[in-house]
């Protein structure tokens, strides 16, 4: 989409001839960036730079390819026409290098098929098909229609994900036909001219033509310190401007870029930092590793005699069949699939509450979150500023206050808030003409305008500007920021002031007061994340005591403990963290130690932020949200993008994500039990079918259960149960780690079950035929059995399942009493019993009995597992 810029009347740079050449006729802060670079000192030696020198500097940056038309003599004040446009499209030199697309509709189909789990499901699909083994196939259906949701979940995803991004994306301002257009980045072609401003991400590796500005490079080098560029020095993609303007020709784009180049020898952005993602690695991997080696040793526990190829070949068939049995029952692939699903449901429905999640697994980062970083502007405050007050001290000049800051705002070529409530009260106006303009950064803490013989004038913190005479205003100023307002000082100094140094000497001449708007929903908003133990800091570049009364107004708490952090070091920078909560006078590299302080610590730290010198704390932080009305730099950087601005959503996404994880935690408890009692019950049986060997002893001990056993526990309690589980609200603050709240989970229902099974085969001859174990063991009722083995199985998933899904109240009871109805249908509808294998006529009394004391006892064995777990502390005693 291309959007005229208004105010084309800018682009009015003219040429002349004079007799040493072309020269081309800058504005002022271009002339400035010239005198500057004409007077620089290399080798201790001054040399004179002319136009010239820049051009050949330019000429000597550019990498130019023999084989394409360049267009380096384009006047940058109209920039490319039409046709050199399209042809740069035809030819594909343009600035889409299609890395940042996510995965096609192709390639998500492809890749939720193509998985190690599905792949085995389908081998071992093949193989029952083989064996004639028809009735075990039904966990196909589950997986195929598993496979669809997860499918449909994640294209609606992307298509939400890309229809906001499209409204984010970050936009290009380019020069063509001698009129500024705002275009997508992607649509940049080679040598276009675009115009970058303080905020503004490079969107291509560019050569500066015209203006003075500074650049943090930090997404490249690591370093956030800012980089002066002037005419001829290289902008290189993924680095974004921290101040000033200026004009660029692309001169390299797409996938040609340093960025680009830089990222195929080595990896930019490390992988998020979720225990999530990292405890599903380790399960699939463990998992991964254990399956082939308990189906292989399964399959030699069966072989009767010696161990010949013939004797193998006997035993494959039946050790195939069971080892499928056991493979199906270990793998856990709906547990991945469910949670991918969640995942992206959870990325849908913060869309539609105006969120854009960039990182699939930081919604789960900011549900753990116990420490929030504010910044102040745009945060608690909405950004917007009025001066209220303007108090006059010594002003020596023959103008006014007002002609003074309206003809310093009339130099800037950029504005932010607080300049735009400068130019409401003072209003531009030209009485003054700058000779030099530095441009305000977070770092420096001002700006300046030198106006020639006048000398140059500062607006800024006071504590920065005005150090020699801060003594004498410091009462005034601290009186303002006891009313929680903004004070900046305008001051004076008889010379020019170089960009880095820091003002010496300088008189103050009036103090500005400004009052930031606070939010109408900031209290209610600190106030939840006070609730939920979220401890919260303030981080600002403005005076503390100011910063510490807005804090308190808002209700954070301790907001009176607060601290100056100009001058400090970086070590007492680090001691004082957990002393303070509001944080004053803070450069973008002191924030960024402060929340690497902090989670070195042991701390999960969410920071947020909406300017440039937030970018190396976001970058830094576990979750990073930005607001959308901030820098284009900031939004590129982020895990989150809150689109409305608006700091009220937070909530929002740490329940959306509270309910992802704990819901995640819920459900894999029950497929990891089922995962797990199966590993243990294939071990049991390795071990009884080798000593049924080494006995001599040939009889039927196998796998107690086929697929279709578990069908009540695979269909109905994990299928059903857990989909239904994991949409529910529950928004439970998450206690602990992952791994070790599901292992307290998975481990009674698992034993449980492992305890019934070996109390069923070590006394079936003793109840069913008054006979001890090995003597005669292929004569066992196999489908008294099965039908007792399986009913108590079922009833322990489910006193699994009604455990996870406490508390039961509300639309919890609803789904447990659903599942309850439909177990019941399926054992009470004769066919259906009959595919589970369950044959309740063939019990005796005594079968009968001993049937309903194992239901009786299970929730109990449950509780007295957990019991003694927790006394040996193999299970955390902290419940989620």
């Amino acid at each position: 989409m291309v959007k005229p810029v208004e105010d084309n009347s800018k682009i009015n740079v003219g040429k002349k001839k004079q007799a040493e050449g072309e020269v081309v006729i800058r504005d002022s802060e271009t002339s400035n960036a010239l005198e500057a670079l004409k007077n620089k000192e290399i080798d201790n030696k001054p040399k004179v730079v002319t136009s010239a020198d820049i051009d050949e500097k330019i000429q000597e940056s550019t990498n130019v390819d023999s084989t394409i038309e360049r267009f380096l003599d384009v006047d940058y004040s109209e920039g490319l026409n039409d046709d050199q446009v399209n042809k740069r499209i035809e030819q594909g030199l343009i600035n889409d290098n299609n890395n940042d697309k996510g995965k096609t509709v192709t390639q998500i189909v492809l890749s939720n098929i193509f998985t190690f789990f599905n792949i085995l499901y389908f081998v071992i699909a093949i193989i029952l098909i083989i064996l004639k083994d028809y009735m075990n196939l039904f966990f196909l259906g589950v997986v195929l229609a598993n496979l669809g949701i997860g499918i449909f979940q994640e294209i609606r995803a992307k298509k939400t994900i890309e229809k906001m991004k499209i409204v984010s994306a970050p936009s290009a301002v380019v020069i063509r036909n001698g009129k500024k257009l705002e275009i997508p980045v992607k649509e940049v072609v080679l040598d276009d001219i675009v115009m970058f401003s303080s905020g503004k991400q490079i969107c291509a590796d560019c050569i500066v033509l015209d203006g003075n500005v500074e650049v943090n490079e930090a997404l490249l080098t690591g370093e956030a310190d800012a980089i002066p560029k002037v005419p001829g020095d290289k902008l290189f993609s993924g680095s974004f401007l921290s101040s000033g303007t200026c004009i660029a020709r692309a001169d390299k784009v797409g996938s040609d870029c340093f960025i680009e180049k830089l990222s195929q020898d080595a990896k930019m952005y490390s992988a998020p930092r979720s225990e999530l993602l990292k405890t599903l690695r380790i399960i699939i991997k463990t998992i991964s590793f254990i399956i082939f080696p308990i189906a292989i040793l399964y399959i030699l526990s069966r072989i009767q005699g010696e161990y010949t190829f013939d004797a193998f070949l006997k035993a494959l068939p039946e050790g195939l069949k069971s080892s499928s049995y056991i493979i199906l029952t270990m793998i856990p692939g709906g547990l991945f699939l469910l949670t991918s699903v969640a995942l992206y449901v959870g990325v849908y429905k913060l869309s539609k509450s105006n969120t854009l999640v960039q990182e699939l697994y930081c919604i789960e980062m900011l549900a753990r979150v116990d420490t929030l970083c504010l910044d102040k502007t745009g945060t608690i405050t909405d950004g917007t500023m009025r001066v209220c007050d303007c108090v006059e001290i010594n002003n020596t000049t023959d103008y006014t206050i007002r002609e003074i800051v309206g003809s310093m705002m009339n130099s800037f070529k950029e504005t932010n808030p607080t300049s735009d409530a400068l130019i409401k009260y003072f209003e531009k106006n030209d009485v003054l003409l700058p000779t030099e303009v530095i441009p305000f950064s977070s770092k420096r803490k001002y700006s300046a305008v030198t106006f020639g013989e006048e000398g140059t004038f500062i607006i800024g913190a006071p504590d920065f500007v005005i150090k020699d005479y801060y003594d004498k205003i410091s009462a005034k100023v601290t009186r303002f920021s006891n009313q929680g307002c903004r004070v900046l000082v305008l001051g004076r100094v008889h010379h020019r002031l170089a960009t880095e140094a820091l003002p010496k000497n300088v008189t103050p001449i009036a103090l500005i007061v400004i009052q930031d708007h606070i939010r109408e929903d900031a209290a209610d908003t600190i106030s939840f994340f006070k609730q939920n133990g979220v401890d919260v800091k303030v981080i600002s570049g403005d005076n503390p005591e100011t910063v510490s009364k807005i804090a308190d107004r808002v209700g954070i708490e301790h907001a009176d403990r607060w601290i100056n952090l100009n001058g400090l070091t970086d070590e007492e920078i680090r001691s004082k963290v957990f002393e303070y909560t509001v944080f004053g006078r803070v450069t973008p590299s002191q924030k960024k130690l402060i929340v690497k302080t902090l989670k070195s610590a042991g701390r999960i730290v969410a920071m947020t932020g909406d300017g440039v010198n937030d970018i190396p704390a976001l970058k830094e932080a576990d979750c990073s949200i930005a607001m959308a009305s901030g820098s284009e730099a900031t939004r590129y950087v982020s895990h989150l993008v809150l689109m409305d601005s608006n700091f009220s959503s937070m909530p929002k996404v740490v329940k959306e994500g509270r309910r992802v994880i704990n819901n995640i935690q819920k459900t894999s408890a029950l497929y990891l039990t089922k995962n797990l009692f199966a590993m243990l019950l294939a071990v049991m049986y390795i071990i009884i079918g080798f000593a049924a060997v080494k006995n001599s002893i040939d009889g039927n001990i196998n796998f107690p259960f086929e697929q279709r056993n578990l069908a009540i526990i695979e269909f109905i309690i994990i299928g059903i149960g857990t989909t239904a589980l994991a949409f529910l609200p529950n928004d439970q603050i998450i206690k602990g780690k992952f791994l070790p709240n599901v292992i307290k989970n998975i481990l009674p229902g698992s034993l449980a079950i492992l305890l019934y099974q070996l109390l069923l085969f070590f006394s079936q001859k003793i109840m069913f035929d008054g006979e001890y174990l090995f003597p005669a063991l292929k004569d066992v009722n196999l489908n008294v059995y099965s039908t007792i083995s399986t009913v108590i199985t079922t009833a322990v998933m489910f006193a699994v399942y009604v455990d996870v899904c406490r508390p039961v109240k509300g639309i919890r009871k609803l789904f447990v009493a659903i599942v309850v109805l439909l177990s019941g249908l399926m054992i009470a509808i004769e066919p259906l019993r009959n595919y589970l294998l369950v044959s309740f006529g063939e019990l005796t009394g005594s079968e009968w009995l001993l049937m309903i004391i194992l239901l009786q006892a299970t929730y109990p064995l449950i509780l007295g597992i957990k019991y003694v777990l927790k006394i040996l502390h193999i299970v955390p005693s902290t419940n989620n």
